[in-house]
């Protein structure tokens, strides 16, 4: 090729081009460098100029080092930044020694226009952090992951409570499948794979943290590059608030649909039979049997209805919140006998023996009125389920710190998945006594829920036809 040709390619170039000898004289230039240098400096740079004439401090140090550099024979690239007007502003600048007999002998300079591709690196940068701020200052948890389940992003969020449910230091790049339980290693595999089908969704998880409910919605999120999917983009919401509000929205109004139950059909069977009875003893004038009878009914039929206002008073006292516990000393052989005073008719009406098997010396920490709810209500519970003749045993043990009461009958008892249901407050169909007496529920929903607020535990062992024990625990004095 010809230098006149050579030449002219160079002009035609976008680039600026320039060469100097081992002085720092120019020996070549082409018109777009000539014209920035003109610009910049004030003269047209042309072969002969020194390359640094007119260029003022500091500008002029920086690239006296640069250009002695390349003289060393170091062949190198940089990008430089200019803020004089009609100039480019960014610049990717590359010296390369020329040699001549192995010794260079000058440095041929190419200076490249980058400016719009450097000006969308540092938008994409900003953006870039702007996003990571955000997603930082974010209480939510926000991670992703490739077809692989291996983390691409995660904030510190994230991180921080994977750390704590899992007990390990998860980090970009680590498959985080690896890293679950086995009980979750199914369940996160198959909501990744859903996403990564295209699928988009949420899902709530539940757990307890420091002894309290708390309720996550999880959104998986496919992500698309060019239409394929190539991982899952997944953010949380803590919805505690909400759901709780949700569950004791229905607790609400399953309490009050119990409470219409209860005053619709509980209430007014013993009423009536009150009133009918008085009508029988109005009748039955001269009759001894007939009254003996009716007294006898009426007497079961008014215990029934006191016993049910009783429950249903701190019942709905227990759901507002209104009861206060004051939990004091009290003798437990005491409180058994004044607690049970109400009910032995009853069953001594059904000839039941009473067996009491308390220490006279024994004393519990408790609040009087709820611990004696818990003991009168076991008590004509087991009434109720006991047949004529059968018996009722009430006793007390240490246990460490602890004292277990149980009230134990041979009655009709129950079957294992009724009590689960009555200790997880599940509904449960109301059975009849053994004289058709009748019952709520409520009775035992109280038992459960004053011996929790006395410190102890509810159980009951009981199989069918071979009668039933309800134990409960209240701490020692």
């Amino acid at each position: 090729m010809k230098q006149k040709d050579l030449l002219a390619q160079l002009e035609h170039t976008n680039d600026r081009l320039w060469s100097y000898d081992l002085d720092l004289n120019c020996t070549f230039v082409n018109k777009n460098m000539s014209d920035d240098y003109l610009q910049a400096f004030g003269i047209r740079l042309a072969p002969g100029i020194n390359v640094l004439q007119n260029v003022p401090e500091p500008i002029c140090s920086v690239w006296r080092e640069r250009y002695h550099r390349a003289l060393t024979g170091e062949k190198f690239t940089l990008v430089d930044r200019f803020e004089i007007v009609g100039v480019p502003e960014y610049v990717e600048v590359a010296f390369n020694p020329v040699f001549e007999n192995g010794r260079v002998t000058g440095v041929a300079c190419s200076s490249k226009d980058i400016t719009t591709t450097k000006r969308a690196e540092i938008q994409l940068k900003q953006s870039e952090a702007n996003l990571y701020a955000q997603i930082e200052n974010t209480s939510d948890s926000i991670w992703s992951v490739n077809h692989k389940y291996e983390m691409v992003t995660m904030n510190s969020v994230f991180q921080k409570e994977f750390s704590q449910g899992f007990r390990c230091n998860l980090k970009i790049g680590d498959r985080v499948i690896n890293y679950l339980p086995k009980s979750l290693k199914a369940v996160w595999k198959e909501r990744y794979d859903r996403a990564l089908a295209g699928e988009r969704f949420e899902v709530v998880d539940s757990f307890e943290f420091d002894n309290s409910p708390r309720y996550i919605e999880v959104s998986y999120n496919p992500v698309q590059i060019e239409k394929k999917i190539v991982g899952v983009a997944c953010f949380t919401r803590d919805i505690t608030a909400l759901k709780c509000s949700e569950l004791e929205l229905k607790s609400a109004l399953d309490t009050r649909d119990k409470l219409f139950s209860i005053i619709a059909h509980d209430l007014r069977g013993p009423i009536a039979n009150i009133h009918q009875l008085s009508k029988v003893l109005k009748s039955s004038q001269g009759d001894i049997n007939a009254h003996k009878q009716a007294l006898e009914m009426l007497t079961n039929s008014s215990g029934s209805v006191h016993k049910l206002l009783e429950n249903l008073l701190n019942w709905a006292l227990s759901h507002q919140g209104i009861i206060e516990l004051k939990k004091q000393p009290l003798n437990l052989k005491e409180l058994v006998e004044e607690s049970i005073a109400p009910y032995r008719l009853s069953a001594e009406l059904k000839k039941l023996e009473i067996d009491l098997q308390v220490d006279p010396d024994l004393v519990v920490e408790a609040d009087r009125p709820t611990a004696s709810s818990i003991i009168a209500n076991l008590f004509n519970n087991a009434t109720k389920f006991t047949k004529e003749r059968g018996f009722i045993r009430i006793s007390a043990t240490r246990n460490t710190r602890q004292v277990l009461v149980e009230v134990i009958d041979n009655g009709v008892g129950m079957s294992k998945e009724k009590a689960d249901c009555i200790l997880e407050e599940r509904a449960v169909e109301s059975t009849p006594g053994t004289q058709s007496e009748k019952g709520t529920g409520l009775g035992l929903t109280l038992c459960k829920e004053f011996t929790r607020m006395n410190g102890g535990k509810l159980t009951i062992v009981s199989k069918k036809g071979q009668g039933s024990t309800f134990g409960f625990t209240l701490p020692m004095n």
